[in-house]
C-alpha cells in the first residue's frame, strides 16, 4: 500500500471509479460524500491525504480547508481540491497560498495519481529538510 486517502466527492459514479482506480494503483482509499462524513472519517482514521470536492453538499471544500488548518491533528495532512466549476480569482490565490493542487473535473485518473505522487514527494522532501 502506498497510502490512505481520503475522496470527499458527492457524485457517488465519480467517487467510486476514483476510489477503484486509486486502489488499482496500490492507494488504500475510501469515500464519503459531504464534509461531515469526511469528519467523521478523520474521526476514525487520519488520512494520509485527502482528495477534496470544492462543491460539497453540507461545506465548500475551501471553508473545510480552514477547518483542517486551523487543527493541529489534521493541519499537515496533504490535499488535493478538485471541482467541476469555474474556479474563482479568490480561491485560485488561497489555493496556491496553501500549495494545494487544483483539478479541474473532468481530468484524468492518470493526472490524479500524479498529482498524489507528486504531492507525496513534495512533503517527503519538506519533512527532510
Amino acid at each position: 500500500m502506498q497510502g490512505y486517502l481520503l475522496i470527499v466527492e458527492n457524485e457517488l459514479d465519480i467517487a467510486d471509479v476514483m476510489r477503484r482506480y486509486l486502489e488499482f494503483e496500490g492507494f488504500e482509499s475510501v469515500c464519503v460524500a459531504t464534509c461531515d462524513e469526511a469528519r467523521a472519517a478523520c474521526r476514525q482514521r487520519l488520512p494520509e491525504m485527502i482528495i477534496l470536492d470544492w462543491h460539497l453538499p453540507d461545506v465548500d471544500g475551501d471553508e473545510w480547508v480552514e477547518e483542517l488548518r486551523a487543527s493541529s491533528a489534521t493541519a499537515d495532512i496533504p490535499i488535493i481540491m478538485m471541482t467541476g466549476g469555474y474556479p474563482t480569482p479568490t480561491l485560485l490565490t488561497q489555493l496556491r497560498a496553501a500549495r494545494i493542487p487544483l483539478l479541474i473535473k473532468p481530468f484524468s485518473l492518470n493526472e490524479l495519481v500524479e498529482s498524489i505522487k507528486e504531492m507525496t514527494s513534495r512533503e517527503r522532501a519538506v519533512g527532510a529538510v
